[in-house]
């Protein structure tokens, strides 16, 4: 009887502790991700995924990426090529990238401000809104 006992209790532990959770809380992002324009100024969002070089570089990068926006918005004529070279050599292949990027802002200044930041708390991409001044 105590070995069946002992055996119920080994048994129960095992189930409980093969159970997983894997529900994840749900992320709510703020409204202005998807809507960035706030009381007629233009808005614009930039994003970075973490960054190698890590988070001021991220940071820079997800700036850099709204201000892109921002000068689209406002007319800004940008010019980007890319160029992208590939090679196999027996076993193992080779990758090689080059982007090349001209912004004609013809006289156009783009003054911005950083009106929030958010980070995604699962895959730490940070998002920031800029809001032209």
């Amino acid at each position: 009887m105590l070995k069946l006992l002992i055996f119920s209790i080994i048994i129960s532990i095992s189930f409980s502790a093969c159970q997983s959770k894997s529900s994840y809380e749900p992320i709510i992002e703020p409204s202005w991700i998807t809507n960035p324009q706030k009381n007629g100024k233009i808005g614009a969002v930039g994003t970075a995924l973490p960054h190698f070089k890590g988070k001021t570089f991220q940071r820079h990068l997800a700036v850099s990426r709204g201000l892109d926006e921002l000068a689209l918005q406002k007319g800004v004529n940008i010019q980007s090529q890319t160029t992208r070279k590939e090679g196999r050599y027996g076993a193992s292949t080779s990758s090689q990238a080059e982007v090349y990027s001209v912004q004609d802002t013809t006289s156009k200044e783009i003054n911005a401000h950083i009106e929030a930041v958010w980070t995604n708390p699962r895959t730490q991409e940070i998002y920031i809104w800029l809001l032209a001044d």
